[in-house]
């Protein structure tokens, strides 16, 4: 099977499957009682299983997650103009 079939077979799996997989796995269930539980293939809960004791993540490689970039006191500046002046638009409030 070729490399894109299988990222398209891990995309179908929703994260709270990929939650409920880890969850089971921590519960010491074997792949292929969990394969059964979330009704899916036992490599793809291999391959969830994986990711998440290597890079403590359950999503796609290549995603990134931002970090916030704002502040506590930025944010209800924000809230506070979008809340008094409904025409202005987010390129302005940045």
């Amino acid at each position: 099977m070729s490399r894109k079939k299988h990222q398209s077979a891990f995309d179908q799996v929703s994260e709270f499957d990929r939650g409920r997989i880890v969850a089971y796995r921590d519960c010491r269930l074997s792949f292929r009682e969990i394969g059964s539980r979330v009704g899916r293939n036992q490599t793809t809960v291999m391959r969830i299983c994986d990711r998440w004791m290597q890079e403590g993540t359950m999503d796609r490689p290549g995603q990134s997650h931002l970090l916030p970039c704002n502040t506590l006191r930025e944010n209800r500046q924000i809230v506070r103009i979008a809340g008094t002046d409904h025409s202005v638009i987010s390129r302005n409030v940045a």
